[in-house]
């Protein structure tokens, strides 16, 4: 199911252009490799007219972590999205609980965090 819905949501981007020219990974023909290649082509070609290259490199292991629900959601709602695949996203998200080392804590509302997959964070987020 999810990957039905990652396809339709990707080619809803492609076809409304919401994706830059930059926007490399998890998109089909745009890998993380070719995005390396052509960073790395364009510092030679600068280097080699002598201007200077400066890079700043981002770590976003925990990201995933941290997204809050609703301010996804609204960002989804802003991009069209279908009303039923917003509330199945919805669905998917919210109404989540946990709870720390089982029976020893209260179990308390997960807020933010996506439970899985890079769709909703790298490519809508």
């Amino acid at each position: 199911m999810s990957s039905i819905i990652r396809d339709h949501i990707t080619e809803l981007f492609f076809n409304n252009n919401y994706y830059s020219k930059n926007h490399y990974g998890f998109i089909k023909g745009r890998s993380t490799a070719l995005q390396l290649l052509c960073i790395m082509d364009e510092w030679t070609s600068k280097l080699d007219l002598g201007a200077q290259v400066d890079a700043i490199y981002t770590d976003f292991a925990e990201a995933f972590d941290t997204v809050p629900h609703r301010r996804l959601l609204c960002k989804l709602k802003s991009y069209n999205i279908n009303h039923k695949l917003l509330a199945w996203i919805h669905n998917f998200l919210c109404d989540r609980k946990q709870s720390m080392y089982g029976e020893f804590s209260s179990w308390s509302e997960v807020l933010s965090g996506i439970p899985q997959g890079p769709l909703l964070f790298f490519n809508l987020y």
